[in-house]
């Protein structure tokens, strides 16, 4: 009988511990522990003891499991446990460079670089991986997260 209970109170205390020890190997050991009661209680139990052991091990260990995710988000433990951050916007809102905009080109761009655009220094890739020479002139075609696309324009065309 103490064995039972000894497996019993290890496997659900390890099954606890698991929430704050990442990794899985304590709850393995406790599932491991849980099960060892079970076979136990059919040694030590009546048949039909033994079987509602089982079946109160498994009812137990399903509530604790309900409680633990609908309870221990909202807790104080739970909250320092998980991130809290919400994303609402996506990079691209809040970019400075929009199409559109033209500077020049302090570097080659091979096809990444630097460039000028509105007075500000920006790292930019040439379009399509085209080469581009140093100062000329350049307009933003695209923006994706981080990354500025440019193309060379030729300002005599534009006049």
């Amino acid at each position: 009988m103490s064995w039972y209970i000894t497996l019993l109170a290890c496997g659900l205390f390890l099954i606890g511990i698991e929430i704050f020890v990442p990794g899985g190997i304590l709850g393995v050991f406790g599932a491991a522990a849980l099960l060892g009661a079970a076979v136990r209680g059919f040694y030590i139990f009546p048949l039909w003891l033994a079987w509602l052991s089982v079946f109160i091990i498994l009812f137990l260990s399903g509530a604790a499991v309900f409680i633990w995710m609908r309870y221990l988000p909202q807790s104080p433990i739970g909250r320092a446990l998980s991130l809290s951050q919400k994303i609402d916007k996506k990079d691209q809102d809040d970019s400075q460079w929009k199409p559109g905009m033209t500077g020049t080109a302090l570097s080659e761009l091979r096809p990444a670089g630097k460039a000028m655009i509105n007075g500000q220094r920006a790292d930019v890739i040439a379009d399509n991986g085209t080469f581009i020479e140093h100062h000329a002139a350049i307009e933003i075609v695209r923006v994706s997260g981080n990354r500025v696309y440019v193309k060379e324009v030729n300002v005599e065309s534009e006049m």
